[in-house]
């Protein structure tokens, strides 16, 4: 921050998650100059708090992320050659893109990303949804339905640099992919899905009968649009739609050998916690309980982190001690008053 003359505090840093943000929106979108793009950004919700324009332009130069850069690379590289993964689940994409605002009732809005991941050598979409915000966890409803991927490609936005989902693919044996600084144009077939999605399905929801209201009706409609319309016709580079493509090659699919709970504690995230006196540890904004024995030990946690109050699993030097519980403070409090009493 800044001090001014009239004692005015002006923003001038950029947090980490802006700076990936601000990352993801040049790569993507680099043909657009700074100050329109600017302007748009303010209007969004990872955007109403950036600093000056002349903060922006300073951090982009310095990434090399100005237009005039961009234009270099992109006359120095040229566009990429055409791919195609040779048999179904050997490669999939993945892609985020703001989604539709949605109005209960009460007039409450809800800003909505949809999530796609498709397979490149069929075009199918082996799942798509729109969540309140951007996560992994169309990755792991594709993995049930669909068996696992030889690969993963992905952007570089959050989701999918975290250790979180490196330790997920490594846990399944997927290579996970990105791709180069300024090549956003390489995930292109994703970005064309969305398009479609954009184009058709949320064009056809502004129909007063198509109207959805809630995020489970807006993710049961597009369901239904992707199973009747997508999966069906016929696609201009395949020539085949992608549902025909993908079970011609059934045979190269790589089987998912694992019970739903099991996948589920593929998916879970790790951290590590220092145990206080007091047999506690925080995390998630919350304080858990765990074993007494732990005080004073450096523990590891793994918890599903698309629960807003997890039940942690407790490891220490790699051995299972038991699960972590939320504390009930109030009945603390009255054995804290009993131990008080007697002394």
């Amino acid at each position: 921050t800044k001090s001014t003359k009239k004692g005015i505090t002006t923003k001038r840093s950029l947090t980490k998650a802006q700076q990936a943000w601000l990352i993801e929106q040049r790569e993507n979108h680099p043909q657009i100059p700074i100050k329109v793009a600017y302007q748009r950004w303010l209007h969004q919700d990872q955007g109403k708090d950036l600093p000056s324009l002349t903060t922006i332009y300073r951090f982009l130069r310095d990434r090399g992320l100005h237009r005039q850069s961009l234009t270099q690379l992109d006359a120095f590289y040229g566009p990429s050659k055409a791919f195609e993964a040779p048999f179904p689940n050997d490669l999939w994409m993945t892609d985020f893109s703001p989604g539709p605002k949605l109005t209960n009732g009460q007039g409450q809005v809800t800003t909505t990303h949809l999530a796609i991941i498709i397979d490149d050598h069929s075009r199918l979409i082996t799942y798509a949804a729109y969540y309140p915000s951007e996560n992994t966890q169309s990755f792991h409803h594709a993995l049930l339905r669909r068996g696992v991927p030889h690969k993963l490609y992905a952007d570089n936005g959050a989701p999918f640099v975290s250790k979180h989902t490196h330790i997920v693919c490594a846990n399944l044996g997927i290579r996970l992919l990105h791709h180069k600084p300024y090549h956003a144009w390489s995930k292109g077939k994703a970005e064309r899905v969305i398009y479609s999605i954009q184009l058709v399905f949320e064009t056809l929801l502004s129909l007063p009968e198509e109207r959805a209201h809630s995020l489970e009706d807006l993710n049961n409609k597009l369901s239904i649009w992707i199973q009747r319309e997508y999966h069906i016709r016929k696609h201009s580079s395949t020539g085949t739609s992608p549902q025909a493509r993908f079970q011609d090659g059934s045979e190269h699919l790589r089987q998912l050998e694992l019970s739903h709970q099991a996948l589920d504690k593929l998916f879970y995230t790790r951290m590590e916690r220092t145990v206080r006196k007091n047999g506690t540890i925080r995390i998630l904004n919350q304080i858990y309980e765990v074993p007494l024995s732990l005080r004073g030990r450096r523990i590891e946690l793994r918890y599903d982190p698309f629960q807003s109050k997890p039940t942690p699993e407790v490891y220490h030097k790699g051995y299972y001690q038991g699960t972590a519980h939320l504390a009930d403070l109030h009945l603390n409090s009255q054995f804290d008053h009993q131990n008080y009493e007697r002394h």
